[in-house]
């Protein structure tokens, strides 16, 4: 297969990109674009793949067989490195449920499909991004998928005869409108689909056609003009956009735009020739394939292990271990297997690859458990096991992606509305009513996580918020057996968190009005209830850092860890909770509605409740352990009391 010519400012527009990714990751706030490097490279690669592309279709050398091989020479050897890197630390440091789901991960990485896995896990039950060591192999899924679809394309349009040109235009149209409008509905879709990506690789794609399909290759008319504004364009990228913005959207129109400018710039343009062609920015373009696999890792296992903000130390220190990683993967692993002349070499890369993925995927089974033999480890790890909340239940997901479930007998119905934190008590309702029969009383869960029971409240980010309320009264108007009414949910969530949850023309509920209004429908929707139901209303149970079962461990980054004294003190919760409560009760009381309140059952001596008999009464920073509930929860009984 032909073979494109060595341009060294492409090198040194990948240095570019993974030193953007890299500074963006260890310090957001001295590079809050950085981010933008991930479509540099999606540019780069749609470039440097298709070029390989049309000059083996036009030179009638092309190989299907030999494209993949030379994918598998570059991709695998390094990514198998990472992978087996990751689980073999993560086996001295990482929890049962985070070994488990690295393994998950891996597995999926060898599928090229953690795009969609880390799309389906996004979203109000997903664990912080720091804490996912695998994270950023989102992009090279994308990249590996567009390989897979993009060249039988091409063929297919050449071998027919078909205008080329235009229909990659029409291609790259239809992938950028689609991005557009999936930026306003879902922003975790337009980020991790490759659907929404492809554009970029496509402007990339395009560039290739002129340069190797037409053989225009050496010319760059105005190419010191365009490497300076395509240099001047990711700038602003790298400096202006920030991470909390929708994103790709049309934001990302601008580092596309500046490298597709870059690469047509030609390597005897001024940036390309004295600044991307510099032997230093050269050498991190040679290494910035292994550099971005190992980079995040690093990063990660600093935050598993130190906290939400270690300190700039421990940072510097990952990316010292990384850029060792880094420079001994591609001296002693990539080059010598990807330049190796064997003809083993394929088939034991692929083999060696998929017994990775079965690792991983033996592993996410729970065959294979971190080694954390401490006590401490023990007992948390017995907890975080602990959270299948609807086991037993007889529910579905309706079309608007709620929760209906059942428990119990036909006779008067107790009907539960809320987010997971009212998921949480099903265990002990099941625990109470599941012998129930015939005429006897049964219950209803209608629930949905990071969904407030609160009417017109709206989320960009929590697309289920309106169709909570709607499936909930459809729900009381279909069934008339309903008599009583519990409504809970992690309240501080929604009027504490900026930016995310919205009532009536768009105002936040972390904003006084917003928090004025969205009470006042609430006022409105339990003086409604209450002329036909008895109306309960539940607040949130303790919650945050302290209460979590993973920060009762100190851990090292040599393996087990100290149990850590952070108790959370009842006066520091109520200092946080007690405006809001006092404002929640006193709308319940006003409509002779009902309030339960978990606090006094939850805390003892001051201290808000983290342990019983040994083991942690949570399993995550909020939620009560289902084998907790069924057992020790009382303050609901009466709710379902006959």
């Amino acid at each position: 297969m032909s073979s494109l010519r060595y341009r060294a400012d492409i090198d040194g527009l990948r240095a570019l990109a993974v030193l953007g990714v890299v500074i963006y990751h260890a310090f957001p706030q001295n590079l809050p674009g950085g981010f933008v490097g991930v479509d540099i490279f999606f540019v780069i690669s749609g470039y440097l793949i298709s070029g390989i592309l049309y000059k083996g279709v036009r030179e009638g050398g092309f190989s299907f067989r030999e494209f993949y091989a030379r994918r598998v020479r570059r991709l695998f050897p390094a990514l198998i490195t990472v992978l087996l890197f990751c689980l073999g630390y993560g086996y001295f440091i990482l929890l049962g449920d985070e070994y488990r789901q690295m393994g998950k991960h891996v597995a999926a990485g060898t599928l090229f499909i953690q795009n969609m896995v880390f799309w389906k896990e996004s979203g109000y039950w997903d664990v912080a991004s720091t804490l996912k060591p695998l994270l950023h192999l989102w992009s090279l899924a994308v990249e590996e998928q567009f390989y897979i679809i993009f060249p039988p394309l091409l063929l297919l349009f050449w071998k027919r005869k078909w205008p080329m040109v235009p229909l990659l235009w029409i291609l790259l149209s239809a992938s950028l409108i689609a991005n557009l409008l999936m930026s306003y509905q879902s922003r975790e879709t337009d980020f991790f689909i490759t659907t929404y990506r492809a554009w970029e690789f496509l402007g990339g794609s395009l560039l290739a056609w002129w340069h190797y399909g037409k053989n225009h290759e050496e010319e760059a008319p105005f190419g010191n003009a365009l490497s300076v504004v395509g240099i001047a364009l990711l700038a602003a990228s790298m400096i202006l956009l920030k991470e909390k913005e929708p994103y790709p959207g049309w934001r990302a129109i601008m580092p596309v735009a500046g490298s597709v400018m870059l690469i047509a710039a030609g390597r005897q343009a001024c940036i390309n020739r004295q600044i991307l062609s510099h032997p230093a920015v050269v050498w991190i373009g040679l290494i910035s394939y292994p550099l971005y696999l190992f980079h995040w890792p690093a990063l990660s296992f600093v935050h598993i292990v130190k906290g939400e903000r270690p300190a700039d130390v421990y940072i510097a220190g990952a990316l010292a271990a990384a850029f060792l990683l880094t420079v001994a993967t591609y001296y002693l692993v990539e080059k010598p297997i990807r330049f190796a002349k064997s003809r083993a070499t394929i088939p034991l890369l692929v083999g060696a690859f998929l017994l990775t993925g079965v690792l991983g995927l033996t592993i996410w089974m729970g065959a294979i458990k971190p080694l954390t033999t401490s006590e401490e480890y023990r007992l948390v790890n017995i907890a975080l096991s602990d959270r299948k909340i609807m086991d037993g239940y007889q529910g579905h997901l309706n079309k608007d992606g709620i929760l209906v479930q059942t428990i119990g007998g036909g006779g008067p119905q107790t009907l539960f509305l809320g987010d997971s934190f009212m998921q949480q008590y099903m265990p002990r309702v099941r625990e109470l009513l599941e012998n129930n029969s015939g005429e006897s009383r049964g219950a209803l869960f209608v629930t949905c996580g990071g969904t407030p029971p609160i009417p017109g409240v709206h989320s960009d980010r929590v697309h289920e918020c309106e169709a909570l309320m709607k499936t909930f009264k459809k729900v009381l108007a279909e069934n008339q057996t309903i008599d009583r009414v519990v409504i809970g949910g992690r309240w501080q969530l929604y009027f504490g968190t900026k930016g995310m949850y919205s009532v009536n023309d768009g105002v936040f509920l972390s904003e006084p009005d917003g928090k004025e209004m969205a009470l006042k429908n609430l006022d409105q929707g339990i003086s409604a209830l209450v002329k036909e139901k008895k109306v309960f209303v539940l607040l949130c149970t303790p919650t945050g850092k302290k209460v979590d079962p993973k920060n009762y461990i100190q851990r090292k980054f040599i393996g087990d860890g100290l149990i850590k004294s952070t108790d959370l003190s009842a006066h520091e919760w109520l200092a946080d909770v007690t405006l809001l409560n006092n404002s929640l009760k006193q709308l319940t009381l006003k409509n002779n509605a009902n309030v339960i309140d978990p606090f006094v059952a939850l805390t003892t001596n001051g201290i808000c409740i983290r342990e019983f008999e040994g083991i942690p009464i949570r399993y995550d920073d909020g939620h009560l352990r289902p084998g907790f509930v069924r057992e020790h929860v009382k303050y609901l009984d009466e709710t379902v009391a006959p």
